[in-house]
């Protein structure tokens, strides 16, 4: 008997349910730019695109103080995108601008209800904050079964804020950020076959 019969999950259920997966998170990224409000034109929307992958670009090159203006531009004029929303928090966060980093995870908690990312960003914001139960409340909302390294470290950090009134905020944060940095790492390193 295979494992897919002892789960009770045919191959075929397992395939298109992988298929599924793909299609929808194609659709995420695909619903950012079909929620192009009525009153922007093309000409508007295809500004508000090109300053995406203005900011992609920047982004990508960890040059986050000049990917901030492409992401606000984008923003500016296609409000509902939250990707770009997103990565606009990051580099927020990334740059120390940590009050407004919170507006914007905040903002994309709001419109997707679950976002790993921007609950797991969050909580590191409200840390460097140094907000208790919010970081705690935060990292509550990160649940992400395939990256069992950075649960594992936001568990350890929310039972050490929990049990120890003086455990400096700070220390959980950049523990947690170093967990993050090793599995960048590991995703990262070539894979032997």
């Amino acid at each position: 008997m295979s494992k897919s019969q002892k789960s009770g999950m045919s191959r075929r259920d397992l395939l298109f349910g992988g298929f599924r997966k793909m299609r929808k998170n194609v659709e995420k990224n695909i619903e950012d730019f079909q929620t192009i409000p009525d009153s922007v034109s093309s000409d508007e929307a295809q500004t508000g695109r090109d300053a995406f992958v203005l900011g992609n670009t920047a982004y990508a090159a960890a040059q986050y103080a000049e990917a901030i203006p492409h992401y606000r531009e984008c923003l500016n004029i296609l409000p509902q995108h939250t990707e770009a929303r997103q990565r606009l928090g990051y580099c927020l966060y990334r740059e120390g601008q940590y009050i407004q980093a919170k507006v914007e995870f905040e903002r994309v908690i709001r419109e997707r209800k679950k976002d790993n990312f921007s609950s797991l960003y969050l909580g590191l914001t409200y840390a460097r904050l140094d907000k208790r139960e919010k970081t705690v409340a935060a990292w509550r909302g990160y649940f992400n079964p395939e990256e069992v390294r950075i649960m594992r470290e936001l568990n350890v950090q929310t039972a050490l804020i929990e049990s120890a009134e003086d455990y400096e905020l700070s220390v959980a944060a950049s523990d947690v950020e170093d967990a993050i940095d090793i599995r960048k790492q590991e995703l990262l390193a070539p894979q032997d076959n």
